[in-house]
């Protein structure tokens, strides 16, 4: 009897160094793969990522397909002032008002500013100027999912889908823009204006 109970407990020793030896293998493994995923993290964020040269498409096409048709509808005849810079053009107006005579235009300098990557359009209405209902473009803005430059840059709309500006100069960039109603694109594509019908169709909001 003594015997049989001795044997049990060294198979029972044996298994439980076993499993010690399974655990410790197995946090040594989630320990590699952690440090294997945050090297290739860190990876990621220092590979050198080209500067865009042109607007985005996917946040052009949010712009003319839905932005501007929605503004159209409501009575403004936008037309886009500014689009891409390039860091070179965004030095030159960052520097008026500094290191050249003239107003400051821009608090922004090369990096910090949407558009230097793409995603930000200035625009102003071809018959009233900036003298516009600015509170009712920006909640069309926001229906399109576009963000305004807020009271010290009220032509200025940008898209960066929860990005800081630090994130895009790594080279992040946001989720794809979409259409908030499928017409707009049909619309586009024949030249056709949108309607109010089409926006009531939509269950847009009344702006």
């Amino acid at each position: 009897m003594r015997s049989a109970n001795r044997s049990r407990l060294r198979m029972l020793k044996r298994f439980s160094f076993f499993i010690s030896i399974v655990v410790v293998a197995l946090l040594l493994a989630l320990i590699f793969f952690s440090i294997h995923d945050e090297a290739s993290v860190l990876t990621y964020a220092r590979k050198q990522i080209p500067l865009p040269t042109a607007e985005n498409p996917n946040f052009l096409m949010q712009v003319m397909d839905c932005f501007l048709p929605t503004a159209a509808v409501y009575g403004y005849d936008l037309r886009i002032t500014a689009g891409f810079r390039s860091f070179a053009q965004q030095q030159q107006i960052y520097d008026e008002g500094r290191t050249e005579d003239g107003n400051i235009v821009s608090e922004a300098p090369p990096g910090h500013s949407l558009h230097n990557y793409g995603y930000a359009v200035d625009v102003v209405d071809r018959l009233r100027g900036y003298d516009i209902d600015w509170a009712q473009l920006i909640r069309i803005g926001q229906y399109c999912s576009l963000e305004s430059g807020g009271p010290g840059d009220l032509p200025h709309f940008e898209y960066r889908g929860g990005l800081t500006t630090d994130q895009f100069a790594e080279g992040m960039r946001p989720p794809p823009l979409t259409l908030p109603c499928a017409v707009m694109a049909e619309r586009t594509a024949s030249s056709s204006p949108l309607t109010m019908s089409d926006l009531n169709a939509c269950g847009a909001p009344k702006f």
